[in-house]
């Protein structure tokens, strides 16, 4: 197009002849810019088109690549990174409570020999017989101060028993007789407390059974009354015990026990019968018991809760369930629940004290004393039930009946500093001055009383000026 143009300026520029302007007649001369714009225009549609189609195909290849991609993922190496491992920082373990052997108390009363071991809470332990000798394996007890050893002869025979701590643990090992050996293992709860009890027959196995025979009873001194349990009763005398010569001399002969059988496990001697393994676990019910001691109500509630559902004839587990609605404060689930069990078991008279001391709680003191009067426990078998009531006929101004039972009740202790306090504070009350400034200085020579009780006891007695 631009050549037509420039032969026709060509002709205008050379002023060309009409002949040659006619050969050229029918030629017109062309927009130029109307065809730079065309010309512009068709560029720029050939550059979006191979745009366009270079997009298409990007495209198409981006989802053909995802498509292949699974398929290919697998031939294809690629690198794993791997992070390092994070060390987990263990947590502190909480520091557990150990139990401890509070006492050990021997007692021999010609027929049997009796070590019991006091504990706080319960334990589990294992034992190992053999020929001539026991051991008992205490776990994670704490005994504090020097082994406790000692030595009975009988009928030319020696019994030799030593205790002490070994490792965390505590070891009980008992040796003699040879093969008449027989000793009978038993744990049971005093209060929030155990304690182990291990007989030693003199006679053969079928003369004794723990079982059926009651056992000396012998207490720690700092034991509170009202924890114990109804089997045991401060009235009872302890058995008399066994007179340990001093440490120095009390350690156990060569002869009669060999050194190796000291040491923290028993030696088996050559040619001695098999030995015999066992172990003891606290049951369901000293978890509840211990859930009690630590003062965890709730929990003993629960658990007693399911075994009374489970044994509802145990009476050891409804006086343990009494024990925690009381320790509780539940007094409107005590009360609503042991009438019934009182009813299945009138004469027993731990249940019956702990349903008095609810209605105390609640300051009935006359529904207290009613239940208490109710199949009342002869006196010398249960003096704790006894003074409660004493003191109750106190409260309510029945000073005559408090005066009897203190009577009856200092016959049997009169060391019992409470109990000659009580009975001084109700002759006063009689009109006895004499008598009752005479208990008043019977009770500071007895024991129980705190520092307030003694003080009073002291002015009354001045007071009154009875004789000794």
């Amino acid at each position: 197009m631009s050549l037509v143009n420039d032969m026709l300026r060509d002709l205008e520029a050379r002023r060309a002849a009409p002949a040659e302007r006619e050969q050229l007649g029918s030629l017109y001369a062309v927009d130029e810019a109307a065809a730079k714009r065309r010309e512009g225009y068709g560029r720029l549609r050939r550059g979006l088109l191979i745009v366009a189609a270079i997009g298409v195909l990007a495209v198409a290849l981006f989802l053909l690549s995802g498509r292949l991609q699974p398929a290919a993922q697998p031939l294809a190496a690629v690198p794993v990174v791997v992070s390092p491992p994070v060390e987990e920082v263990a947590p502190t373990p909480e520091p557990v409570a150990l139990t401890r052997l509070l006492e050990v108390l021997p007692q021999n009363d010609g027929r049997r020999f009796v070590l019991q071991l006091l504990l706080d809470q319960s334990v589990s332990y294992q034992r190992i017989d053999t020929n001539g000798s026991v051991s008992f394996r205490l776990s994670d007890v704490q005994f504090k101060g020097e082994a406790r050893t000692g030595r009975i002869e009988k009928e030319g025979q020696t019994l030799s028993w030593r205790v002490e701590a070994q490792d965390g643990d505590v070891n009980v090992l008992i040796i003699g007789f040879g093969d008449q050996l027989n000793v009978a293992d038993r744990l049971e709860s005093i209060g929030d407390r155990s304690q182990l009890w291990l007989d030693v027959s003199f006679g053969s196995a079928a003369d004794a059974d723990p079982q059926t025979e009651s056992m000396p009873v012998a207490e720690s001194p700092d034991m509170d009354e009202a924890q114990l349990p109804d089997w045991v009763t401060r009235d009872v005398e302890p058995a008399e015990t066994l007179n340990e010569p001093a440490p120095a001399k009390t350690t156990l002969e060569p002869k009669a026990v060999p050194r190796a059988a000291i040491a923290a496990e028993p030696v088996v001697p050559a040619g001695a019968g098999n030995i015999t393994i066992g172990a003891h676990q606290p049951d369901a019910l000293a978890q509840a018991r211990d859930a009690l001691s630590r003062g965890d109500h709730l929990s003993a509630i629960r658990q007693l809760q399911t075994l009374h559902q489970a044994q509802p004839d145990s009476a050891e587990i409804s006086r343990w369930l009494a024990r925690a609605y009381l320790g509780a404060g539940d007094t409107a689930a005590l009360l609503k629940w042991l009438p019934a069990q009182l009813q299945a078991r009138p004469f027993d008279a731990e249940l019956r004290e702990l349903l008095a001391r609810g209605q105390l709680q609640l300051g009935d003191q006359g529904a207290a004393i009613a239940t208490l009067q109710q199949n009342a426990p002869p006196l010398q078998r249960n003096t704790a039930y006894h003074a409660l009531l004493a003191a109750l006929y106190q409260q309510v101004g029945e000073w005559s009946a408090s005066a009897a039972t203190y009577r009856q009740l200092t016959a049997i202790q009169p060391g019992q500093g409470a109990w000659q306090l009580g009975l001084a504070i109700a002759l006063e009350q009689l009109d006895q001055p004499a008598q009752a400034g005479r208990h008043y200085r019977q009770a500071l020579q007895g024991q129980g009383l705190d520092e307030s009780a003694r003080q009073f006891a002291t002015e009354r007695a001045g007071s009154l000026g009875g004789t000794q």
